[in-house]
């Protein structure tokens, strides 16, 4: 069985793609982009991107957000139990903290199409880091 299996390739891609999205909300908040494009939900993009729930610990959650799902990439990267381990409980958290971004956005009563697709493509991360931690694991390189 080979390391980078298409389990793998496809959680990185879905990782990837949230991290891409999480980043284009956080240069918006740090006011590297004017305008934030927002298909489907007009102007609640920038609405959730403003509001108090979006810094927390004073910080862009959108750069978090990016930083957390780089950090997913990097973990698929680890061998042995201990990296896959790693890679499903960081997933799981990734899972639980768009679902209070989703809650926090409901209260709210503006939704964000960036941060949406972040917290759906956050179910199948964490269904492949679980696959991928079932599996049996190679031995870590010496």
């Amino acid at each position: 069985m080979t390391f980078w299996s298409r389990e793998r390739i496809a959680l990185v891609a879905c990782a990837a793609a949230s991290a891409l999205a999480m980043l284009y909300v956080g240069f918006f908040q740090i006011h590297k982009l004017d305008r934030l494009a927002c298909p489907l939900f007009g102007s609640g993009c920038e609405s959730v991107a403003l509001a108090s729930f979006a810094w927390p610990l004073g910080m862009a959650d959108g750069l978090l957000g990016a930083a957390c799902a780089g950090v997913l990439c990097a973990l698929a990267d680890l061998r042995g139990k201990a990296g896959a381990a790693a890679l499903a409980v960081g997933s799981l958290l990734w899972v639980l903290l768009n679902l209070v971004g989703l809650i926090e956005m409901a209260s709210f009563g503006a939704y964000c199409f960036w941060c949406i697709v972040a917290a759906i493509l956050s179910l199948p991360t964490a269904w492949l880091a679980i696959r991928l931690a079932r599996q049996p694991q190679e031995p870590e390189p010496a």
